[in-house]
């Protein structure tokens, strides 16, 4: 008893010299640095009220770093925004944007001189569970500093991102996550809720600095810088799994992929009929968990599949056709796209012979209005009901281009098929 007493003694004393400690680092860090953060605005014109906030902070004496998602409705509606910084005694002062990268969520402004110090940026990651600290102004309370610990890359991510502890809350998105010593390790750029914080790594934040014009770009510029690196996103992501040979398994008598990228993540479920007027289903779903940040209302970036493999051989046949057609009519686009940035789904249909047993193909491809070159696709194959038996596959790709399209349907009818 004595020996759990001690322990439990030392143990709760190490916990308080601990959290002592974080706190002080933390409290020196914020110290330090606290002059060389700023509130990002996003200001609407003709009420001149903020529509949206988020953090940013120096990393040259006019140059600042945030998040493209805390500045997007600038790009997306030019006439309708202004960037405003909040500069605590100078008020608000103007921002322009000097780069951006859509994919990382990142973007660099331009902003009133500041003569004080400014962030450096780490040479690297730290070790797994190193200390860290993420700044910025949760909820517009005001700029804080919050300790955390740094977990490695986020795992199953096409789009790097660091895993962080610590309560990384809306409004620090744009801030920054820094090291023991102050040096930028990324920034902050999305929660999970319950201590889960995402960071963009310093790698990509190096990289928008190579590339800073001298003058900032007019927002048409912006807009073709961002329609080329979807372009190249997109093909990165494609260009592997086109060429793989796709690992396959089973679901009822359909033929489906087991996994075809480290970054999608799968998920089944099988339906169990509680009464003899119910089908009997079992259904595997995988996809990205990420994609890219346009705008409120248009994210892009993402590849998701579905397959069913439907039994209704307890059903009245016209009971069967029913459901199984109600199947069919629930394909559409997996992405937020409103009628401002993309035209209606063209589509195409046709039974074809996939493995030699009739199947009905839908092929749909919408185009993006701003960025040309780039659509959405959805694909959807139902085999024609065999003994009451059915088998739906598809997919939805968002944000390529209509050859990648063409390609990535291609590969799937010719892997996809009933067995």
């Amino acid at each position: 008893m004595f020996f759990r007493r001690l322990c439990c003694s030392l143990a709760f004393g190490l916990l308080v010299f601990t959290q002592h400690t974080l706190a002080d680092n933390a409290q020196q860090v914020f110290n330090q640095y606290q002059d060389a953060l700023l509130e990002v605005q996003v200001v609407e014109n003709q009420t001149q009220h903020k529509a949206a906030f988020g953090s940013g902070f120096y990393v040259a004496p006019e140059w600042v770093i945030t998040n493209y998602h805390v500045i997007a409705n600038r790009i997306a509606t030019p006439d309708s925004y202004q960037l405003m910084a909040k500069m605590g005694d100078a008020g608000l002062q103007p921002l322009e944007i000097l780069a951006l990268d859509v994919v990382n969520d990142l973007a660099l402004l331009k902003a009133p001189k500041h003569d004080g110090l400014v962030f450096t940026l780490a040479e690297g990651l730290p070790a797994q569970g190193a200390e860290v600290f993420s700044l910025g102004n949760p909820h517009d309370l005001g700029m804080v500093v919050v300790p955390g610990t740094y977990n490695g890359l986020k795992q199953q991510s096409f789009y790097p991102r660091l895993h962080v502890t610590g309560s990384i809350n809306p409004g620090m998105s744009g801030g920054p996550s820094v090291n023991s010593v102050g040096q930028v390790v990324g920034v902050n750029v999305a929660t999970g809720g319950n201590q889960l914080g995402f960071v963009v790594p310093v790698a990509q934040v190096q990289a928008l600095l190579a590339q800073v014009p001298a003058a900032p770009p007019a927002v048409q510029t912006l807009k073709a810088q961002i329609r080329s690196q979807l372009l190249h996103n997109q093909n990165i992501m494609l260009a592997p799994l086109l060429e793989a040979d796709w690992q396959m398994k089973t679901l009822g008598k359909g033929q489906i992929p087991e996994s075809i990228a480290p970054y999608m993540t799968c998920w089944g479920r099988t339906n169990t009929p509680q009464t003899q007027y119910e089908l009997r289903t079992s259904a595997a779903f995988c996809g990205q968990q990420e994609e890219v940040f346009l705008s409120n209302q248009f994210v892009t970036g993402k590849i998701q599949m579905q397959f069913e493999w439907l039994d209704g051989s307890q059903l009245p046949l016209l009971k069967f056709n029913h459901h199984y057609r109600n199947r069919i009519q629930q394909a559409r686009a997996d992405n937020r796209a409103s009628p401002r940035d993309v035209e209606g789904f063209n589509c195409r249909s046709d039974i074809v012979a996939l493995n030699t047993h009739p199947t009905r193909v839908v092929y749909c491809v919408r185009a993006y209005k701003e960025y040309p070159d780039l659509y959405d696709a959805i694909y959807l194959a139902a085999t024609v009901p065999n003994d009451q038996f059915g088998f739906i596959s598809r997919f939805s790709l968002a944000g390529v281009s209509k050859e990648n399209a063409d390609a990535f349907t291609r590969k799937f009818m010719e892997t996809v098929v009933w067995q």
